[in-house]
């Protein structure tokens, strides 16, 4: 079935939303939800059993006959040690039909709404601000009540695919619905007819885990916009706040409204999970949260399943050996060039033709050879592509079908992939070292100074007079099927240490890498001198370091610095009373955000913003103990530590020395 906009599975089977001209329709297929078990395991009464094909640890699917049913038994069915359950009730009828959603559509062709919920105080809503994609856009003010009816009234005419908020599962959405019950509206803008559902619910952006409340609603996905950019933040880490203010700057974004801003963010950010969503059975709003390895276990479970086939039990995790990731040298270097092997690590999955040993369906291998084909596919076309909507669907895909298919790799050794194969991660990461090894060697034998090399791509500087014959000398190293692409030239490049480096783009702007030069962990006025050390290394500049230097000097020791610039910020993963629990029971180490945030007084929740400064009077203090929310910071007599600030700076202007 093809331009799918919305599914849910739940009471009375899986039921699905196409658009029909200005309206929809709407079907319902039949779906029993399952779990899986191994042979000998004991099966729930009531309940019909698939025998599956293969020597899989799981061969039996143990259907229940309603979603009531599976629902009622699912405190008892967590108790069986040997049971897989896929706990989301969509995935497992999408894994079942082989049915995916947006197929055949793009993206422009959702009906997409954006709203924003303004409160004076936090207990009401004095206005919400709305906009869709087919040009309308409005501000509801007025009674309370009158405001939640009108946008209640908005999402029916309009019947958007998307309800596209900034923040709105935390701030939005719980005052929206505590509003709407205290003036006992019903909210009933579902396409059924059904309210809001509401569960709690935990995603990973890089190192951090979120909490969240998530929000759902039949026939339509709700997007909240913060959970996009905080994934592009996680690979990015170059937003110094992630408010719309902050956001628009960011961008270059021109609308300066909150709905215009977060309509530009959903172009920007959203198509790439567009279209990762057409090829996993998962609803939207999980193929934008889930993580590649989780997502690409979704597929080859689905595989699986539609051929009755048994699943196997993941392997142990283990060690081993990772890719290839060095500096040759450190400085400036000048035209820099930098080539990348095209999908490098699945391109070797499929020139061995190895698959993991436990994909006896042999899924693995063929599917990984059509994502790949289709996304180089993608990528050329948007190259030769002249007009820019159509350029930027394509980028958009092919970038979704990159993150698919490097997954593939990843995967591997992905300690709760079904599939995974340590001992076939090493064997390709070898490869992978080698091949590296000998473009490096040949680059160097045509006089070339190589300065890094990471994962699939190396850096590097060709004498002044150029060789003709590099490039096909280099593409002459790789197996059939492998190719090497000279991606990018650089008027400059600083190479600081491994993976951490600087480029000047050819627009002169200044693109950093790695945690040394641009870390969450440092304060913005460090942030802020490293920027300036890094541009007058580029710019050949040899007293910008110096000026630098003690132009924040001179503004720490004479208390001018905006406090802002010295304040650290930290977003609180968990709430302040799970902090103090976890402390008690001696599974967290203490926390200077979480210790202020408790000290407050106030109502912190995981996901708040924490800001604070270091007082005290010695270089070398305790954070912990030592430190100021900076709301709080006093109107005269300031209390920063300078000395400690000063430390700080002497310590990143040795790193430029």
């Amino acid at each position: 079935m093809k331009k799918i906009v919305a599914a849910e599975a739940g009471s009375g089977g899986l039921k699905l939303w196409f658009h029909r001209g200005s309206s929809f329709e709407y079907k319902l297929l039949p779906f029993s939800p399952f779990i899986l078990l191994p042979s000998g395991t004991a099966v729930p009464e009531n309940c019909e059993v698939k025998n599956l094909a293969g020597e899989g640890h799981f061969s039996r699917q143990v259907f229940f006959f309603s979603a009531e049913e599976y629902e009622k038994m699912l405190p008892e069915l967590k108790k069986i040690p040997d049971a897989m359950m896929i706990r989301d009730m969509l995935q497992q009828a999408l894994s079942m039909t082989g049915i995916t959603l947006f197929e055949d559509l793009e993206f422009d062709a959702l009906r997409r709404m954006q709203f924003s919920v303004i409160s004076g105080n936090g207990e009401s809503i004095e206005k919400i601000e709305v906009a869709d994609n087919s040009g309308f856009s409005a501000q509801f003010t007025g009674d309370e009540a009158g405001i939640i009816s009108d946008f209640t009234d908005r999402i029916k005419i309009f019947d958007p695919d998307l309800l596209e908020g900034f923040n709105c599962c935390r701030t939005d959405l719980p005052l929206l619905l505590k509003r709407a019950k205290k003036h006992r509206l019903p909210l009933d803008c579902g396409r059924d007819g059904s309210t809001f559902s509401t569960r709690q619910s935990r995603y990973q952006a890089a190192e951090k885990q979120f909490s969240y409340q998530r929000f759902s609603l039949a026939g339509r996905h709700v997007i909240d916009l913060l959970f996009p950019v905080q994934l592009y933040d996680a690979a990015h880490r170059d937003i110094e706040e992630l408010t719309l203010p902050v956001l628009k700057e960011y961008f270059h974004l021109t609308d300066g409204t909150a709905t215009g801003i977060i309509s530009k963010l959903s172009e920007i950010l959203l198509p790439a999970y567009f279209y990762r969503t057409r090829e996993l059975p998962l609803g939207f709003q999980d193929a934008v949260l889930r993580g590649s390895g989780s997502a690409l276990d979704a597929r080859l479970i689905a595989e699986y399943l539609q051929r009755s086939h048994s699943i196997p039990l993941p392997e142990v995790p283990r060690n081993y050996a990772g890719a290839l990731s060095d500096m040759e040298a450190a400085g400036v270097f000048h035209h820099v060039r930098h080539c990348d092997v095209r999908s490098l690590y699945p391109s070797l999955l499929l020139h061995f033709a190895q698959a993991p040993s436990r994909d006896e369906a042999g899924i693995f291998l063929p599917l990984l050879e059509k994502l790949r084909d289709f996304r180089l596919s993608a990528k050329d076309r948007a190259r030769q592509e002249q007009k820019e909507a159509k350029k930027r669907q394509l980028e958009a895909l092919q970038s979704s079908f990159k993150i698919l298919i490097n997954s593939f790799y990843g995967y591997l050794g992905f300690a709760q992939g079904t599939f995974n194969d340590y001992a076939l991660a090493e064997k390709i990461t070898a490869a992978g070292r080698e091949l590296l090894g000998k473009l490096v060697k040949e680059l160097q034998n045509h006089g070339a100074a190589v300065i890094e090399m990471d994962t699939d791509g190396i850096y590097f500087q060709m004498p002044e007079s150029k060789d003709s014959n590099l490039d096909a000398a280099l593409q002459n190293i790789l197996p059939p099927g492998i190719e090497l692409e000279f991606d990018a030239e650089y008027p400059a490049m600083y190479s600081y240490k491994a993976k951490n480096y600087a480029l000047l783009m050819p627009d002169d702007s200044i693109r950093l890498t790695g945690a040394a030069l641009k870390s969450r962990a440092l304060e913005p006025f460090q942030r802020k001198f490293i920027l300036a050390a890094v541009t007058a290394k580029l710019h050949n500049d040899p007293d910008g370091v110096r000026r630098s230097f003690e132009f924040w000097q001179k503004a720490i020791i004479d208390r001018k610095i905006p406090l802002e610039d010295l304040a650290k910020s930290e977003i609180l993963s968990d709430s302040p009373e799970n902090y103090r629990k976890k402390l008690a029971d001696g599974k967290t180490r203490r926390s200077a955000a979480y210790e202020l945030a408790l000290a407050s007084g106030k109502k912190f929740r995981a996901g708040d913003k924490i800001k604070f400064y270091v007082t005290g009077e010695k270089a070398k203090v305790p954070v912990v103990g030592n430190s100021k929310l900076l709301e709080d910071c006093p109107a005269e007599n300031r209390d920063e530590n300078s000395a400690y600030y000063l430390a700080k700076l002497e310590n990143l202007a040795r790193m430029f020395q």
